[in-house]
C-alpha cells in the first residue's frame, strides 16, 4: 500500500535497528517534535526497526537552540534577528505561549 506523505516533509525514513525518535532528529537538523507533528500515529516512545516515519528536514544551516530559563520567543527571535511568527510557524508550535526549558526549537540562517 502507497504511503501518502504530507506535503511539508521532505521524504520518508525508514528507522533502522538501533535508531531512537532522538537521533533520528540530530541525523537530519531537527526536532523529535517536528516529527511528531508530522507522525502523529506514532508512539515516541516505541519506534521499531522498518518503520515508516514523515521527515521535515531543516536546512542545512539550521541550528538547534534549546530554551533557558527565562528565555522567550521574544528573546530568542531577537538574539537571532528572526520573528516571534516565523519561530511559531517553523516549530509549528500550537501554544507559542507555551515555551519551557529544555524545549528545542529549529532556527534557520533563512529566518535570520
Amino acid at each position: 500500500m502507497p504511503i501518502l506523505m504530507p506535503a511539508l516533509c521532505s521524504f520518508v525514513y525508514i528507522v533502522e535497528y538501533g535508531d531512537t525518535l532522538y537521533s533520528i532528529a540530530r541525523k537530519f537538523n531537527t526536532t523529535v517534535p517536528i516529527i511528531l507533528h508530522f507522525n502523529p500515529n506514532i508512539n515516541p516512545n516505541i519506534i521499531y526497526p522498518g518503520q515508516a516515519i514523515f521527515i521535515a528536514e531543516s536546512p542545512p544551516e539550521a541550528i538547534i537552540y534549546t530554551v533557558k530559563q527565562g528565555d522567550t520567543l521574544y528573546s530568542i527571535a531577537r538574539r537571532y534577528g528572526t520573528s516571534v511568527e516565523n519561530l511559531i510557524k517553523f516549530n509549528y508550535l500550537a501554544t507559542p505561549e507555551l515555551i519551557y526549558v529544555g524545549q528545542q526549537l529549529v532556527v534557520t540562517a533563512s529566518l535570520r
